[in-house]
């Protein structure tokens, strides 16, 4: 006889399976694959960076830094010493391949490393579980701090570097450097941080589900729209014609979405100022205005992903609300009103299907002499096995059981005929014969259902009808000695 914690051990184990195996520890291959990826990736983002670099000055947008720093949190597996070695290789490559001398490419990489290093150790902390998760408007704030300190960090070390490499005041390489670090935190962190965290499959799924139909996808045509009129139009004004569309997609998109567009918008934006594809009437070759430009785009960023990061925080609440009103507290089932609502629902698209239904209703026997005898405590272990053992030994799919009341469930079975009804029934009752609530010391307690079964094939009786049928067979179950099924017909 199975008793609560062992019957509990064997229903967890499904949820275990889907969320996959511990982490293992990683093979010598395996992390120098890691490293080998990580210098790949930086060397081919750094490159990127030196094309968007203006005469004499730094990059237009430089993403190395803030990818680097999200990969290294996003995907744990990376953050090694061969992770580490592979961003500094990735680095020097870069300077190698365009020509930097090699004493300035290492200056440009130690530079480069103290925001991704100051960024690291902050988010690396308990305090910012919630930036790292983009846990809604404050998770957002905290990583907007966050990546303030990180970027002033290299803003500190682009003082004393960008006078030797570029020349100019140590006070303007410093703050160059220090906008252009905000710049690419705020616009790639939140995008690498909200890549879904899951197996193939659940990323596919959820990414349909994070796109949105055509029926919804107005907003983002709104931004495409908005951004060919930016290079139509032109003009100082041009970079903010995709804000409006940039917060609508926050409203109805996902925060990864959401992260997504605002990158590509920004990205977009700078490297077409840059390059001259969009005209601002800005003379971005000064620095003054250069650094405006950047924070200009950098607010383009901030507020599509704070509106998506609110909404979600919303959806998570209402989500949650809906579940408690929904769900019995104790036993995690659907509660009465709920059990009505879905159960309704099937029925209607098994009667339309022409199909047959079953419907369960059962009762824990002898319930009143387990509370009496063991206390409410033990009564309330009982009722809550025996939820867990009914689901645990249902069809597969979503199960369409609710608690009615005490320790009476319901369960219904679409699709079901009479020979299916009756052999889940007897399942049922067997695995509820067939378990025990541990009592400690040694001490078990064992318990027996009484279950009765209704069926219309096809559907065409109501709920109401076939509740009141296996209400009536279930008392015949008791009368006849409990621990039993006793199925009859609801038409």
């Amino acid at each position: 006889m199975q008793t609560l914690n062992s019957q509990r051990d064997k229903l967890s184990r499904p949820h275990k399976l889907e969320t996959g195996p511990p982490d293992l520890p990683a093979s010598p291959a395996q992390l120098l694959a890691g490293g080998v990826l990580v210098a790949a990736v930086i060397a081919a983002i750094c490159l990127f960076g030196v094309w968007t670099r203006l005469a004499g000055q730094l990059a237009v947008f430089w993403p190395a830094n803030a990818l680097l720093l999200g990969l290294f949190m996003r995907f744990p597996r990376l953050d090694t010493p061969a992770g580490w070695a592979g961003a500094c290789a990735g680095h020097l490559l870069a300077g190698y391949l365009v020509g930097d001398p090699l004493h300035m490419s290492v200056l440009l990489t130690l530079t480069n490393f103290a925001s991704v290093v100051t960024g690291y150790l902050l988010l690396a902390q308990r305090f910012g579980t919630d930036a790292r998760r983009l846990n809604g408007a404050a998770g957002v704030l905290q990583l907007l701090a966050i990546a303030s300190v990180a970027s002033a960090a290299g803003g500190v070390a682009g003082s004393i570097v960008g006078p030797m490499a570029f020349g100019g005041k140590a006070v303007e390489s410093g703050l160059a450097w220090f906008v252009s670090e905000i710049v690419n935190y705020f616009t790639i962190l939140p995008a690498v941080l909200s890549i879904p965290a899951a197996g193939h499959r659940e990323v596919v799924r959820r990414w349909r589900q994070s796109v949105p139909p055509l029926r919804r996808a107005v907003p983002l045509l709104a931004l495409v729209a908005a951004l060919g009129a930016a290079v139509v139009v032109g003009g100082p004004g041009a970079m903010a014609f995709p804000v409006p569309a940039l917060l609508w997609c926050g409203m109805r998109y996902g925060v990864f979405p959401t992260s997504v567009l605002a990158l590509l918008t920004t990205s977009w934006t700078l490297v077409a100022i840059s390059k001259g594809i969009l005209d601002t009437a800005v003379q971005v070759q000064s620095p003054a205005m250069l650094m405006s430009v950047r924070l200009g785009v950098t607010l383009i960023a901030i507020s599509p992903l704070a509106v998506a990061s609110a909404m979600a925080a919303n959806r998570r609440l209402m989500a949650r609300l809906r579940h408690m009103a929904e769900h019995d507290p104790l036993t995690d089932t659907m509660n009465r009103r709920a059990f009505a609502e879905h159960a309704g629902s099937a029925l209607h698209a098994a009667r339309a299907a022409r199909q047959g239904v079953g419907l369960l209703v059962l009762d824990i026997d002898r319930f009143k002499s387990v509370n009496d005898t063991y206390g409410h405590a033990v009564g309330d272990q009982v009722i809550t096995l025996v939820a867990d053992v009914v689901a645990a030994n249902l069809p597969e799919g979503p199960p369409l059981l609710g608690r009615l009341g005490g320790e009476e469930f319901a369960v219904l079975l679409p699709g079901a005929d009479r020979e299916q009804t009756r052999l889940v029934a007897e399942r049922v009752r067997q695995a509820c014969a067939q378990t025990a609530v541990d009592l400690e010391q040694g001490r078990t307690m064992g318990f027996t259902v009484s279950i009765g079964a209704s069926v219309s094939q096809p559907a065409d009786a109501s709920l109401d009808r076939l509740l009141q049928t296996a209400d009536r067979a279930l008392y015949d179950a008791k009368r006849g000695g409990r621990n039993r099924v006793v199925l009859t017909d609801a038409d």
